[in-house]
């Protein structure tokens, strides 16, 4: 079989650890680095190949939000790798929708936000852009998108382009110790326009590298050394691989709490279980459904979740979220509000468990783990506020926060736990 490698008719010959991301085959492929390493014009380069290559490829390139590829990644495709093959067809004018070729391959461009059709069925080949926007579910819903079933390559494949995020990102954790997620690190060396192929930088990439240099606190961590670190503002700095533990059957002796976000786009709930030997907190299940479903449906979803395990409390809602606690009420779970009613006293207290090493999220608790590693207050230019950047994402957060108010005492430093019988004999 002819190798993708051979495919060069732009003239782009990839170089470094990009050219081992041009070799891979496997189904899911993450193309990570600081700015500037090519990563998303190596990337680009693959998939014209890869349509060049195979006739009738049926592929895809996808990003978070699709109204932010237009004048950037999609810029770059036509002018800096089509512009050497005039007879492939743009349909969409100055906002493409597709590129086709003259074998008949096809790229459809989509957002998650924006899926219609160029995702409603099955693709050879999605390439995503920036992929550490995406959320744990939207690259999993793609990768049903790339099974192997539109049938016209030999392989099929996933595969993105991400800068360093936070380091409980899902990117770092699906490809942790051989996970499904083949990630590649790609350096500024790998990038043509800055080094040449016998590793001497160029004009450019001492202008490049400069800038880059000048960077301060992690934005230069992140897009100059390419260190996965915690944002700018981070307002859970201190967590990290400490605080998450491989997720076990919880011992049936353990007293069990749940945290309920019962009001916003997403319900969420959180299952916190402490254990006594250790004096330690565990959070080892979540919850997340869209608002769209009825309370009672929740409700009943939770309970099953739940099954036969006794909650010696349900914690959630904030003072404006009266009724949504009254309506869990009527479907069946008894949701009582927080102790806390300011929101940065309730994050306090999170803050001080983790300080104090005494919670610990499992690794199944994949939507936490994804809102709290890029949990941040707003940035007025260098300076910190004291806002929460995009505050009405973190649903887990404020179901786990809830619980956690509910358990401890004035002191911050243990976990308060006195059961009391309920109801009459």
């Amino acid at each position: 079989m002819t190798h993708i490698l051979a495919i060069n008719e732009s003239g782009y010959m990839p170089q470094g650890n990009m050219r081992d991301a041009w070799r891979y085959k496997g189904s899911e492929l993450m193309i990570s680095g600081p700015a500037e390493t090519g990563k998303s014009y190596g990337a680009l380069q693959k998939l014209n190949a890869f349509c060049c290559l195979f006739p009738n490829t049926s592929a895809s390139i996808v990003r978070k939000v699709q109204s932010s590829m237009y004048g950037t990644v999609l810029e770059t495709f036509q002018k800096k790798v089509l512009a050497r093959r005039d007879s492939v067809r743009v349909i969409g004018g100055t906002r493409p929708e597709r590129f086709i070729y003259p074998n008949n391959s096809e790229i459809w461009v989509a957002g998650i936000d924006n899926p219609s059709k160029a995702l409603s069925s099955e693709r050879d080949i999605i390439y995503v852009n920036q992929a550490e926007e995406l959320v744990t579910a939207d690259w999993q819903y793609l990768l049903t998108r790339t099974t192997g079933r539109a049938g016209n390559a030999p392989y099929s494949m996933l595969m993105g382009d991400c800068n360093p995020d936070a380091p409980t990102h899902w990117i770092i954790r699906r490809s942790r110790n051989n996970g499904p997620l083949h990630k590649i690190d790609t350096l500024h060396t790998d990038n043509p326009v800055l080094y040449d192929l016998d590793g001497n930088i160029t004009e450019q990439g001492k202008k490049t590298i400069k800038i880059l240099q000048s960077l301060t606190g992690a934005q230069r961590d992140r897009l100059y050394l390419g260190m996965w670190v915690a944002p700018a503002g981070a307002i859970y700095e201190v967590f990290g691989k400490q605080h998450v533990c491989e997720a076990f059957e919880i011992p049936t002796s353990w007293p069990r709490f749940v945290g309920i976000d019962p009001f916003g786009a997403y319900i969420a709930a959180v299952w916190l279980a402490w254990e006594e030997e250790n004096r330690k907190l565990h959070v080892y299940r979540e919850y997340r459904e869209p608002f769209g479903v009825s309370t009672p449906t929740h409700v009943q979803n939770i309970l099953q979740l739940t099954g036969s395990e006794t909650v010696f409390a349900w914690v959630g809602g904030g003072p404006s979220e009266r009724q949504a606690r009254m309506d869990f009420n009527a479907s069946g779970i008894p949701l009582q509000p927080s102790p806390v009613v300011e929101v940065w006293a309730g994050i306090d207290r999170v803050n001080q468990l983790l300080i104090d090493n005494a919670i610990v999220i499992h690794d199944c608790c994949v939507w936490l783990l994804d809102e709290i590693g890029s949990y941040r207050r707003k940035m007025s230019g260098d300076q910190v506020t004291e806002q929460i950047q995009n505050k009405d994402d973190y649903h887990m957060l404020d179901g786990l926060r809830y619980p956690v108010s509910y358990l401890t005492d004035g002191n911050l430093s243990r976990i308060v736990y006195d059961p009391v019988d309920i109801g009459k004999y």
